[in-house]
């Protein structure tokens, strides 16, 4: 198990656990009178906040009973049959404008690695978790080796001035980090991240930079009120979604994904034809 499904996990635990029901917390509540009425009340009751948590903490309680049923600690498990709530894919497209102060605002920020990741991301159309697997081993002559996640391919992505830029750059600031904290590099290029922290040397994790996003988010809102200019809000996870979209040529091989379907989710705008005739 990964370490991103495993914190991921322990996120599910303690939102659940910490939960409110009209009398007391669903973590007071012994697992041998949870009842499908407890699920489904639970899964509607986080709805009310994100139906997509409410979902993976739904996949978490039909795991957790699943095993607890397995080893004989329940008769049953409640979670069984609990469908899952139907959720619209995002289609936000993160324009230039709000791509460039989010960038900026990043590059004035505490956290070095945050404008890197974000043009890697963008141009490399990259999940964050993709991201933070990054290593020097993934450099090759002709481009940026994208390991792919979600059941996407693999790929390379060529190598252009910006993302030659923001790849040499993060190095060069990571090493400097290594060097400062008199950490020795690896010799294996595939053992040495290239994004790690200021603070402990040690490789920054998916939770990590989604901290750094959420705080730098809020001092792009703070600086945009403060100028009062317009600012639009994106996910980390619309940088992939806006570099498939802008991407010409064949779009579903350059963002990993093996069908039609998968690239529909990621390519959101219009597209541009001519009229009937021309």
């Amino acid at each position: 198990m990964s370490r991103l499904t495993q914190d991921d996990y322990l996120g599910c635990h303690e939102k659940i656990i910490k939960c409110n029901t009209a009398t007391r917390l669903f973590g007071d509540q012994p697992i041998y009178k949870w009842t499908v009425g407890t699920v489904r009340n639970y899964r509607d009751l986080r709805a009310e906040e994100s139906r997509s948590r409410a979902n993976k903490e739904l996949s978490y309680i039909k795991r957790v009973f699943s095993w607890a049923y397995e080893y004989e600690k329940v008769k049953s498990n409640p979670a069984k049959g609990i469908k899952k709530l139907t959720i619209a894919a995002r289609k936000h497209y993160a324009e230039d404008n709000d791509y460039n102060f989010l960038l900026q605002v990043a590059k004035e920020s505490n956290y070095w690695y945050m404008p890197f990741a974000m043009e890697i991301a963008y141009l490399c159309r990259m999940r964050l978790a993709e991201v933070v697997d990054l290593r020097d081993g993934d450099e090759r002559p002709e481009g940026l080796y994208i390991r792919r996640r979600k059941g996407s391919k693999d790929n390379i992505t060529e190598w252009s001035p910006r993302l030659e830029q923001a790849w040499k750059s993060a190095k060069e600031i990571r090493n400097k980090i290594l060097k400062k904290k008199r950490t020795p590099v690896h010799f294996k290029p595939e053992e040495r991240p290239l994004f790690i922290s200021e603070r402990t040397g040690e490789r920054i994790v998916a939770s990590s930079l989604k901290t750094a996003k959420s705080r730098i988010d809020q001092q792009a809102i703070k600086k945009a009120n403060e100028l009062g200019v317009e600012f639009n809000h994106f996910t980390f996870h619309d940088l992939k979604r806006k570099g498939v979209t802008d991407t010409t040529g064949n779009k579903q091989e350059a963002s990993g994904h093996r069908n039609a379907s998968m690239l529909n989710i990621y390519d959101v705008k219009p597209s541009l034809v001519k009229p009937a005739g021309e």
